[in-house]
């Protein structure tokens, strides 16, 4: 037995789905305009993993058409900026490693290496690596603004070699500096001594000396004084030069040192020369 459907009945039914089409349609539509502009907000403050999920959001059909156009364009300018890394994990022998899970900062991003890039925000993050039977390696990586594809790698299991330690730097020898200075010094005098005897040798000899014996014979005293003094200042001074050389070849040859070289205040030297009738005497003596 047919019955036909009560008319008021029929337009009762089709107003409530009328009513909640539109209901839902309100709905979608706030919905697409929240999600555009907080989608617009997070790309602001450069949080563009979360602006991309909101562009997405208020890319769907059912959003109106302004919005969905200006969501689909801001997205793909998101993609262009979105840093993304690809993770390799090696073992000690150079081969892959698969069963690798990477936290980046905190959040599980994957639980295998597969070669798929992961997007990341631009900026700092704090990667930590992880394998059975392996010490997990926790590293910092940065990633720029539309750095796409960045290859992230990282080896577990490899003899930890760490930078060849510099040399300790060595201070300059000074002292060695000083017995080089003290000994041009000194052959300088020596020669300055050794030029005079001769002059007055050449000189004063050639002149009978003076009027007695004894005035030749002080000159001739003198003359040998100066003569003396000029060969033990010359020698001690080429002594010394060549002693300062060969300090300081040691000094930058030989291996690191860890004793401070010793500052001029600290390093001295001293010269003295004592005359006497016929000669004279000459001591070098250094302090520290």
């Amino acid at each position: 037995m047919n019955r036909r459907m009560n008319p008021l009945f029929a337009s009762t039914v089709a107003a409530a789905i009328l009513s909640s089409s539109s209901w839902a349609f309100a709905d979608d539509k706030q919905e697409c305009i929240s999600a555009s502009e907080g989608a617009q907000k997070q790309r602001d403050d450069r949080h563009l993993t979360k602006a991309r999920e909101q562009f997405l959001v208020c890319s769907r059909d059912v959003c109106p058409g302004a919005v969905r156009k200006d969501c689909i364009e801001a997205m793909a300018d998101i993609d262009k900026r979105m840093p993304s890394v690809v993770v390799r994990a090696k073992d000690g022998k150079g081969m892959d490693l698969v069963t690798v899970s990477v936290t980046i900062d905190g959040k599980l991003a994957a639980d295998t290496l597969d070669g798929k890039s992961i997007r990341l925000d631009p900026g700092v993050h704090q990667f930590s690596f992880e394998t059975p039977g392996q010490t997990t390696i926790d590293q910092k990586v940065v990633v720029a603004e539309g750095e796409h594809d960045r290859s992230v790698v990282i080896t577990f299991g490899a003899t930890q070699t760490s930078a060849a330690a510099e040399p300790e730097k060595k201070g300059a020898p000074i002292g060695a500096f000083v017995v080089i200075g003290a000994g041009v010094v000194s052959a300088g005098v020596g020669a300055v001594f050794y030029a005079l005897g001769l002059g007055q040798r050449s000189t004063d000899l050639s002149s009978g000396c003076g009027a007695t014996q004894t005035a030749c014979d002080d000159e001739k005293s003198s003359i040998k004084t100066k003569l003396v003094v000029g060969d033990i200042l010359t020698g001690v001074g080429i002594v010394g030069v060549v002693g300062g050389v060969i300090w300081a070849v040691v000094h930058y040859t030989s291996g690191p040192s860890t004793k401070e070289a010793p500052s001029p205040a600290a390093f001295r030297t001293r010269l003295d020369f004592a005359a006497q009738r016929g000669g004279g005497v000459m001591s070098v003596g250094y302090s520290f």
